[in-house]
């Protein structure tokens, strides 16, 4: 009776993502797939193939290269045939391609598909571009440009560092793209955003707004995900039996709820959950088949972080109740009361015979009490640029908002329909402005946006 032999299968469980080669090539030599021999043949066609990488990289001169150089066109290789290995059908066949295909070739391969997900990938780029959130976040607005994940189409070298992932990407998505690298990575990420984006466009952008300054009145400057604080409130607002289409939920009904569902087991939550959200996406007529894949993948996370706030009784960090920031944190600015028209005469005769901006500047500290008259001098006091500046040096981000709000930069009055005097101060405003800390600039325009003026 003839011995069959034992048929040795890959655990896929054992590969690594982001080292495919490297990993496969171990696990194939622990389940006797590969032989000493076969790991032999392998590395000596990868050191020479190393080696004429290395020299066409050095233009000739493969002695004179840097080790970590070195060590990087290796990785990138290894990656290379790594992603070639990938799209076979299982990891049984890429096995048998290892012990009798050419290194070369393989990497080759490897390298036409980098081509075609390079493709894949800008079109990808430009999908998500097109849904784009209107939203005042900092980390997603710069992730999602030129300057950002943008860089990654000027930068990436697929040559000789198709493992790295040359982008600036600060924005965090739901579930965090892990063991993938180089073109895999950026082509997941910007798949898993662009679903993202998909699911946040069925909400209107001022809705958005007032549901993160709920979340926090400074978000735009924090690292937090859209989707996710969206997802959670609108399943949120049907267990609340609210529409989620507005997520719109208030203390007290977070309140309430809680104590509802603080009487369910962890399995009725989780059950309760998962309706909601299967209701979610009927209101909302998600029909994307992968859109409604990425959602399941979430709903494990969004459950658990749901049922800790039930148990921990801090469900109102779960579920957020939207704040109308426009509405609360108004700005009232009084110009003050003005002096008297004869003191206001003789003081502008005193700084027009001034001869020191020094002196100019001293005067108008000790006799300006008001906004109101500031504003007068600085169209009757016949004032150089320097001396404007000055005066800009001596005023709180207030009175330089205020200035800015009724002297806009950018106004539908032709300037020709300007006195002299406004557009002397409009232009030295403004480039008083321009050269200012961008933190100082984002804070004057947000209380120009906040003044009430009378």
């Amino acid at each position: 009776m003839t011995n069959i032999e034992k048929r040795h299968n890959i655990n896929t469980n054992n590969l690594s993502g982001e080292a495919y080669f490297t990993s496969i090539l171990q696990e194939s030599y622990v389940c006797g797939l590969l032989n000493d021999s076969d790991i032999e043949n392998i590395q000596l066609q990868c050191i020479k193939f190393l080696a004429y990488k290395s020299e066409r990289y050095n233009s000739g001169d493969s002695s004179s290269i840097r080790i970590e150089t070195a060590e990087s066109i290796m990785k990138s290789n290894l990656y290379t045939i790594g992603l070639y290995l990938k799209s076979m059908p299982d990891a049984d066949c890429a096995v048998s391609e290892l012990k009798t295909a050419i290194i070369q070739e393989m990497y080759q391969k490897g390298r036409k598909l980098i081509n075609t997900k390079l493709n894949t990938t800008k079109h990808m780029y430009k999908l998500a571009e097109r849904n784009k959130l209107i939203t005042l976040n900092y980390t997603y607005n710069a992730t999602l440009n030129d300057n950002g994940i943008g860089t990654f189409f000027k930068s990436y070298n697929p040559d000789y560092e198709a493992h790295e992932s040359p982008a600036s990407i600060d924005y965090q998505l739901c579930i965090p793209v892990t063991d993938l690298a180089g073109i895999e990575f950026i082509q997941k990420y910007l798949e898993n955003l662009f679903l993202e984006n998909e699911f946040c466009k069925n909400f209107a952008a001022e809705d958005i707004h007032h549901l993160l300054c709920g979340y926090d009145a400074g978000y735009s400057d924090l690292l937090i995900n859209i989707f996710e604080l969206l997802y959670t409130s609108a399943i949120g607002c049907l267990l609340a039996n609210r529409s989620a289409v507005k997520l719109d939920i208030s203390v007290g009904e977070i309140k309430h709820l809680h104590n509802e569902l603080s009487k369910d087991d962890d399995y009725s939550l989780a059950l309760k959950i998962r309706k909601a959200s299967e209701k979610l996406l009927e209101d909302l007529s998600v029909s994307s088949l992968s859109l409604r894949r990425y959602i399941e993948k979430c709903l494990p996370k969004i459950t658990s972080n749901i049922i800790y706030g039930v148990r921990s009784s801090n469900l109102s960090k779960t579920f957020i109740s939207p704040s109308n920031s426009d509405l609360k944190s108004k700005i009232e600015f009084l110009p003050g009361m003005k002096m008297d028209d004869e003191d206001y005469r003789k003081l502008i005769k005193e700084l027009l015979i001034c001869r020191y901006s020094s002196d100019k500047l001293e005067l108008i500290k000790e006799k300006i009490k008001s906004f109101g008259d500031l504003e007068d001098v600085l169209f009757d006091a016949h004032l150089c640029e320097d001396e404007f500046t000055s005066i800009f040096d001596i005023l709180g981000d207030v009175e330089i908002a205020a200035l800015v709000k009724r002297h806009p930069f950018k106004t539908d009055i032709q300037v020709v329909d300007l006195s002299e005097a406004e557009q002397s101060l409009r232009l030295y405003l403004k480039s008083y402005i321009d050269q200012l800390t961008a933190d100082r600039q984002k804070q004057i325009f947000e209380i120009v946006n906040r003044l009430i003026d009378d």
